[in-house]
């Protein structure tokens, strides 16, 4: 069996701290380090006093030195620090999972062009579950026209959650609107109270909630004149992210350079 070698950035994150819990509990995988940003206060603090972990590792905030020891670096940060590890992922040579959500199109492209030097892997939500729920809205919304059927997308998670719609209910949205044909740009409406007019043919509309510790909680609906179908998924933790994010590093760490899905990690596993 091999060990790979995965790093973690934004290690003392909400994310960070429980994918650093389970590199370490993983037989496949070793812990070789993790990074916060330069000013954090924990800079150069073993892990051991953090996590249950025998080892003499510190906090590092120099990335690179992380990157140079790893196999794969995984990624659940802010659209700035993420642009800056693709950088030197592309400068190391080393295989990264992004996770990280609110990207814009040049942080996008940027992961595009990374693509040709190194494998990496960009999902919104890295979920097994909610990746099966992915291809039961695309199947669902190419039998359910928009003439019969208007689609609207809702979303619940914790209080310190910044960006709106999550990533993963845009995903959804999107995924609808592939199947139906048409530019999620043109059909998305992610604020109704800006604009006084009654729903458009083909609208897809999306509802934000934010409170409390609540993992992620997805519903897609796609509402007729005679009947309602609801396709939903529950997150209970953040276990089910972190155990995808561990799938996709072990996978792009066996990897050739290029633009990886978690459909692609999916099938590796069925093969």
């Amino acid at each position: 069996m091999n060990n790979f070698k995965i790093g973690i950035a934004g290690c003392l994150g909400r994310m960070g701290k429980e994918l650093v819990s389970s590199v370490l509990q993983n037989k496949q995988t070793i812990f070789v380090g993790g990074f916060e940003k330069k000013n954090h206060p924990q800079i150069g603090e073993q892990f051991v006093k953090i996590f249950n972990l025998d080892s003499n590792l510190v906090i590092k905030d120099n990335g690179e030195e992380i990157f140079s020891v790893s196999d794969c670096i995984i990624d659940f940060t802010t659209p700035e620090s993420t642009l800056n590890n693709i950088d030197v992922a592309i400068k190391t040579k080393t295989a990264l999972v992004i996770g990280t959500t609110g990207l814009d199109k040049n942080i996008l492209k940027q992961i595009e062009d990374a693509s040709k030097i190194i494998p990496i892997l960009q999902s919104t939500n890295m979920s097994l579950g909610v990746n099966t729920l992915f291809n039961l809205v695309e199947h669902s919304a190419s039998i359910l026209d928009a003439l019969s059927y208007d689609i609207e997308i809702s979303e619940t998670h914790h209080k310190h959650k910044v960006d709106a719609p999550s990533g993963t209910a845009i995903t959804l949205g999107e995924y609808a609107a592939k199947s139906r044909k048409v530019d999620f740009n043109s059909v998305r409406n992610f604020d109704r109270t800006n604009k006084l007019n009654p729903r458009k043919e083909g609208e897809i509309g999306f509802a934000v909630t934010r409170g409390g510790e609540i993992a992620g909680e997805h519903t897609v609906s796609f509402i007729g004149k005679n009947d309602r179908i609801d396709l939903q998924h529950k997150a209970f933790n953040r276990s089910i992210f972190v155990e995808g994010a561990i799938r996709a590093s072990i996978f792009l760490s066996q990897s050739q350079p290029g633009k990886f899905t978690m459909k692609d990690v999916i099938n590796s596993l069925t093969t």
